[in-house]
């Protein structure tokens, strides 16, 4: 067998979120990032965290020789402590994104994971991959492009990017690598695609410094600035600006405060002393010296802002004179839960300010142009797009080939396609397990959609639960007292109706022939069979239904009784 790279996407081909992608080369491996997507209104309730299905890796863990990760964002760092569970190999990062999976990898009490700084300009060999790493200006600070040189040519993983010539820490992206990298030849590029149906160029994170200039000026009381506790370029022009107004700036939430800490250690913001203000010293401030930052941009339901639109934060209520800006845009699915949200801060009498009305919120992602001048930089032989949902990936085939690439040589690769990569050229070459996997509380469904824990969620949320509870005697052959029933969540039903329920279940138990009364099969059957048919017949649901049956004459432990679960239906 000839030599050659395999890609194995795992996760973040042909969506937003999840990103995670293997590199096999001679038998070893390389992982590119770890990621996370939150869950959406097609996700069962109760789900925390989706992450990849990344059975393949785990099958094949003893070939893992590192995982690499290019920047601190929760879509690509956020699977790490559970992939580290089942898979152990050294972990590369920044000393930002570093900081930030320290602290995740704490929460999950793993803190024998052998970590590794590296920096934009460094050159690292990790068995046949020879890696070498270029800054690239993003939402987040220290974030890296990948240069990737096999014995089957180069491969070029921009990482998330854009072109921001006026980036706040003055750190621009490395051209000279990216040019360099193209004039020496490059097999394959993997690059973002997000904001490929964006025409022209994504504006520099600048503008919004500008825009928080005008409204911390002209806000009457306080300013609640909403943004994600990772934009830390967001939250350092948020300090900026409310030194220059004579505002000092309250960080709720332990997600940003943990984040803005961490960023502080490390150098990558700049906080004045005595500009960060604790909720003691906040009553002793004027509403017009206040800046608050807080979590919640997306409506999330126990986010700081989400919780001080419903009356429900511990520690801070909304006043008139408050003026909230929304520094995001929703992430597709979150549009109905943002407007929520809008909703209930304007009954507080608060103005709200989004992207619609101000610059309050530009893309951290490369928009059209910033793609094309990508490829015209790397040149690249075969051109794989990542990081976007398939029309995204749909659009950046036409621009590649608008720019120079053949169609052939372009590969819309989705989740668990295997790319292969050798001397002849590029082809699919089969695909491996993939999929999502739930996080609940910690624990992984790896059964995803099809676990019987979040089937049954899904009926409780859609159709409510009836419970009905029987004491009987099996030796006697009858109830003890009358049934109980009980429903919650049931459209329709009432007390009454329940307690028409359990007369006609007492009923129906009564006429069992004289054989079925004694027997405990019999009598459950009959009791399951009478209450669902009377709710079909009453309100036609089918809610889940909860029988139990309790002998109390029986000795111990039989008088324990039976509970169990199912769909009425």
């Amino acid at each position: 067998m000839s030599e050659c790279v395999r890609l194995i996407p795992l996760g973040g081909f042909g969506e937003i979120g999840k990103n995670m992608l293997l590199l096999e080369c001679q038998e070893q491996l390389l992982l590119i990032d770890a990621g996370i997507a939150f869950p959406d209104d097609d996700t069962p309730p109760g789900i925390d965290l989706l992450i990849p299905d990344y059975s393949y890796l785990r099958e094949n863990a003893e070939r893992l020789l590192a995982i690499v990760l290019t920047h601190g964002h929760e879509d690509h760092i956020g699977g790490l402590p559970y992939v580290l569970r089942d898979v152990r190999a050294p972990v590369y990062g920044t000393p930002l994104t570093l900081g930030l999976v320290r602290a995740k990898l704490g929460r999950h009490r793993l803190d024998d994971v052998d970590l590794h700084s590296i920096a934009a300009g460094d050159r690292l060999t990790i068995g046949p991959f020879d890696l070498e790493f270029f800054r690239v200006t993003h939402s987040i600070p220290d974030c890296l492009g990948l240069g990737i040189h096999t014995p089957v040519g180069s491969i070029v993983h921009s990482g998330d990017f854009k072109f921001d010539h006026t980036p706040i820490d003055g750190r621009r992206t490395d051209f000279s690598t990216l040019v360099r990298l193209g004039d020496d030849g490059v097999r394959l590029l993997i690059s973002d695609s997000t904001n490929i149906e964006r025409q022209g160029h994504t504006p520099s994170e600048m503008v919004v410094g500008k825009s928080f200039d005008e409204i911390f000026q002209r806000a009457p009381g306080r300013v609640l600035v909403a943004t994600f506790a990772s934009q830390i370029h967001r939250i350092q022009q948020v300090f900026d600006v409310a030194a220059r107004h004579g505002r000092r700036v309250l960080v709720s939430g332990r997600s940003m405060e943990r984040n803005v800490s961490v960023a502080a250690e490390l150098g990558y913001l700049q906080i004045p002393e005595g500009l960060r203000l604790t909720h003691g010293e906040l009553a002793e401030l004027s509403d017009a010296a206040v800046v608050i930052l807080v979590t919640g941009s997306q409506g999330e339901p126990v986010a700081g802002l989400s919780r001080l639109a419903r009356g429900k934060h511990p520690r801070l209520r909304l006043r008139e004179d408050d003026t909230v800006v929304l520094s995001a845009t929703p992430i597709p699915g979150n549009e109905a839960t943002v407007w929520r949200l809008i909703n209930d801060l304007l009954r507080w009498g608060a103005q709200v300010v989004d992207h619609r009305a101000e610059v309050v919120h530009v893309s951290g992602h490369a928009s059209r142009e910033e793609i094309a001048l990508l490829f015209n930089l790397i040149r690249p032989e075969f051109g794989v797009p990542f990081h976007g949902e398939y029309r995204h990936m749909v659009t950046y085939g036409d621009l590649a080939q608008a720019v120079g690439l053949p169609h052939h040589n372009i590969f819309l690769l989705q989740n668990g396609d295997v790319l292969r990569l050798d001397r002849d050229g590029a082809r699919l070459d089969g695909t491996v397990a993939h999929g999502v996997w739930h996080v609940d509380g910690g624990r992984i469904s790896e059964l995803g959609a099809a676990d019987s824990v979040l089937q049954d969620r899904g009926f409780l949320s859609e159709s409510g639960v009836v419970a009905a509870a029987v004491s009987y005697d099996f030796a006697a052959g009858g109830a003890l007292a009358p049934p109980v029933v009980k429903a919650r969540g049931v459209r329709g039903v009432d007390e009454a109706l329940c307690e028409q329920a359990a007369a006609e279940l007492a009923a129906r138990l009564a006429e069992l022939p004289a054989p079925e009364r004694h027997d405990r099969v019999e009598v459950e059957r009959a009791g399951k069979r009478c209450v669902r048919a009377f709710f079909e017949r009453a309100v036609r649901i089918y809610p889940v239904l909860q029988f139990l049956l309790l002998d109390p004459t029986a000795p111990w432990p039989e008088a324990a009784g039976e509970a169990q679960s199912e769909p009425a239906g």
